[in-house]
């Protein structure tokens, strides 16, 4: 089954029946059912669908009150985020979701792993495990073949299981849903700000280095993006 000839869904809300439903799970029902459904019950308040994140493909009636439309490379890139209440968060963050959507094969990324944010370039976008009938998508992932000084802190050489994604040195790459993955240069779509500092506090710092700051006695985390002398003072822009 073709991933475009469904129409897909994220749980916004937790349904009444069935109870064990998340706020987060994300569903899905066949283009042809939507349409007959929608065209022929105009008061329709229920959907029956089917769930993407379980082992069982039974179909749920849920009401249509409680989940919000995605289209398909929506859909692909927020199943790859574990757990749903994650999910949910990163479908309402709508910036990160269109920053997300214009990575390409080649962009050069930050990507989060065991704590540390490392720089790479994307090698591969696409699913982990192949889509069946059951499930048309399996989620979104990117391939990151790490470079520079971040080289050996990866987990794979480009393949998962027997699945040859890219191809890099051992430990040399990384698999990653969206969520933990920013673009070096950022988009239209990526938040940024801009900090005045002193001499002595931007010594050392480049374009790309990940850094930590204090706005409002609270700490942060941001990418250097650019560094620039304003009024005669170094102005460093940071995407967060």
């Amino acid at each position: 089954m073709n991933s475009s000839e469904c129409v897909y869904f994220i749980i916004t809300e937790k349904p009444k029946t069935p109870t064990h439903i998340k706020p987060g799970s994300m569903c899905y029902i066949r283009e042809y059912r939507y349409r007959s459904e929608v065209s022929t019950r105009s008061s329709l308040k229920r959907l029956s669908v089917e769930f993407l994140d379980s082992h069982y493909s039974l179909p749920y009636d849920i009401s249509k009150a409680c989940m919000q439309k995605l289209n398909a490379d929506e859909a692909d890139l927020l199943l790859a985020c574990q757990p749903e209440l994650d999910r949910l968060n990163l479908f309402r963050n709508t910036d990160a979701v269109q920053t997300a959507l214009t990575l390409t094969v080649g962009t050069e990324v930050m990507v989060e792993e065991d704590g540390e944010k490392l720089r790479g370039i994307i090698r591969y976008i696409g699913p982990m495990n192949d889509p069946n009938y059951s499930h048309p998508i399996t989620g979104r992932y990117f391939g990151i073949e790490l470079q520079g000084a971040d080289k050996g802190k990866g987990s794979t050489n480009g393949t998962f299981r027997s699945k040859k994604c890219f191809s890099c040195e051992k430990n040399c790459g990384v698999f990653a849903p969206f969520s933990r993955v920013r673009p070096v240069v950022p988009t239209s779509h990526s938040p940024s700000m801009s900090m005045h500092h002193t001499q002595q506090e931007t010594e050392g710092i480049i374009p790309g280095d990940s850094v930590m700051f204090i706005i409002n006695d609270e700490f942060r985390f941001g990418m250097v993006v650019d560094i620039q002398e304003e009024a005669g003072k170094p102005m460093v822009r940071i995407s967060t």
